[in-house]
């Protein structure tokens, strides 16, 4: 009888450690897109100004060192 209940309780329990990936966790790929765009505009731009910056001072330097 102990065994019988040990046994079933094993039985039951194990279907509840089942680790398939669901689909939900998994987001569309028609999101990502749109998404990685979003974020990487505003990254581009702002590298393009820095390297406007940096060239602007690289020219002022020269600029000082001709004088």
């Amino acid at each position: 009888m102990k065994n019988t209940l040990i046994f079933l309780l094993v039985a039951c329990g194990l279907p509840a450690c089942d680790s398939a990936p669901t689909d939900k966790a998994n987001p569309p790929a028609a999101v990502q897109p749109p998404l990685a765009d979003a974020i990487k505009q505003p990254m581009d731009q702002a590298r393009d100004a820095e390297k406007q910056i940096f060239e602007s001072a690289d020219r002022r330097k020269q600029q000082a060192d001709q004088m």
